[in-house]
């Protein structure tokens, strides 16, 4: 008390005059930031509004096509409507993959949107080589077409509890922006669990396909004769292979390669890192680091480099690099398995992982090695009946081959062609692989490569 009767007139002013100030200043800094949460609320909440529209317009757009595929007869109008169910399925799930759905497996919703375009996709390639369709894939196709039918009532659905209160995306911009609190109406992940729930009887659809169930059924080849681990082991794995400590049980994956499932490494117990490793063999499969990524420092070659060490670091054998992809400062590197046959490497295509640097530190943030861990194996390749200088020749006059390899490429189905693969250039200058069956001389496949800022992809 003595202090504040020292004190001047002036300066005791002076100091409520700052109190209040301060006091103003935190006020409106308290309302900016509930102003700019209300905002960011706000975006969010349109942009899956929209992309759930755009959702259910899709799987109509699906509905319509399929049910007109199981009338059509010609082979045009059969590529016809499987060209647009090849697209309308892809944008669906690129419009799927924009909803944020916690917590909710949708295994079942994917892999009917992939198959649905690549079964209608094997029917037109049957039917443009002359062969009917049989009245057991019409019946697959009227499945597809109920699931279809279902699907989209069911969207149409929540759509309209979206719109008139009751369904909310509430909790899923709560999950994101921090609040925690328990959602007081159903929201949007409820209504996909429902929607998920209505592909427990989903039918087997046995065709030459990535998706078909009967290569989805396929046991990893890497992983055959392998013993199975405990959980305990398999964490050491998941640690060793990441250095993360903080890794803990998060339950089993099933399917063809079963695994167990590890996250950890997040502030606030937000879980950045999730790995998975095979329950047979204890192997990485996949790894993923959603940390946020600053600017650049490293170049794309010194990123290639990080990206060889860390593969060569997982002990699977030799491999070579092939494509590339960067966004988001990070690089996704795809390397091929590589083997001697004859004396003479072969690439070996369908034994690929991908692995992803952060261009800001050179931390490995992504790694997926399923298409390793599902094809890769001991084989024995055709003798070689058409030589290089044959393929060569038969090569299109428009082409300019600048490089040649042999490599084993997959097909649609579980079939592998071995190849001669000519890296070529075309009449505008841009690169073509060829790649010529080496026990037939047929031309197998014809790929764009696309070269920009951004990566080399295969097209």
């Amino acid at each position: 008390m003595e202090r504040f009767r020292r004190m001047g007139r002036r300066s005791l002013v002076r100091l409520i005059s700052f109190t209040l100030a301060l006091i103003a200043a935190l006020a409106t800094a308290a309302i900016g930031g509930y102003t700019a949460a209300r905002k960011y609320r706000t975006t969010i909440e349109y942009s899956y509004q929209r992309a759930l529209g755009e959702l259910t317009e899709y799987i109509s757009n699906l509905d319509i096509t399929l049910e007109k595929g199981q009338y059509a007869a010609s082979a045009k109008q059969i590529e016809g409507l499987s060209s647009a169910l090849w697209r309308q399925a892809g944008n669906a799930k690129m419009a799927l993959s924009q909803l944020p759905i916690a917590g909710t497996e949708l295994e079942g919703t994917y892999k009917f949107l992939s198959q649905v375009g690549n079964f209608c996709m094997a029917l037109s390639d049957k039917v443009e080589s002359g062969e009917p369709v049989t009245e057991q894939e019409r019946e697959a196709l009227d499945q597809l077409s109920g699931y279809a039918s279902a699907l989209s009532k069911q969207l149409g659905q929540m759509e309209s509890d979206l719109y008139n209160g009751a369904l909310t995306l509430e909790s899923t911009q709560d999950a994101l922006i921090g609040d925690g609190q328990e959602p007081a109406m159903p929201d949007i992940n409820s209504g996909f669990h429902e929607m998920e729930e209505g592909f427990a009887d989903y039918p087997t659809l046995i065709y030459d396909g990535p998706f078909s169930d009967h290569i989805q059924q396929q046991k990893p080849k890497y992983l055959a004769g392998k013993a199975a681990v405990s959980q305990s082991q398999a964490l050491l794995s998941a640690r060793k292979a990441t250095g993360a400590e903080s890794l803990a049980y998060a339950g089993n994956s099933s399917g063809n390669l079963p695994c167990y499932l590890f996250t950890g490494g997040g502030e606030g117990g937000t879980a950045l890192l999730s790995v998975s490793v095979s329950q047979a063999g204890g192997v990485v499969e996949t790894f993923t680091n959603a940390r946020p990524v600053g600017e650049p420092v490293l170049t794309v070659e010194e990123g290639l480099e990080k990206a060889q060490a860390a593969l060569a670091g997982r002990g699977l054998g030799e491999f070579v690099f092939r494509y590339y992809s960067l966004a988001d400062g990070i690089l996704t590197v795809n390397f091929a398995a590589a083997a001697k046959y004859d004396g003479q490497e072969v690439v070996l295509y369908p034994d690929l992982v991908k692995v992803g640097i952060a261009l800001d530190t050179g931390e490995t943030v992504l790694y997926d090695a399923k298409g390793f861990l599902q094809n890769h194996t001991e084989r024995e390749l055709p003798a070689v009946a058409v030589t290089e200088g044959e393929a060569r020749a038969a090569l299109s006059s428009r082409l300019t081959p600048e490089s040649h390899a042999m490599a084993l490429i997959p097909s649609d189905g579980l079939s592998e062609t071995y190849c001669h693969e000519f890296l070529c250039r075309g009449q505008d200058g841009e690169k073509v692989l060829v790649y010529v069956d080496v026990e037939t001389g047929m031309e197998e496949q014809i790929l764009i490569l696309l070269e920009s800022d951004t990566g080399v992809l295969a097209m």
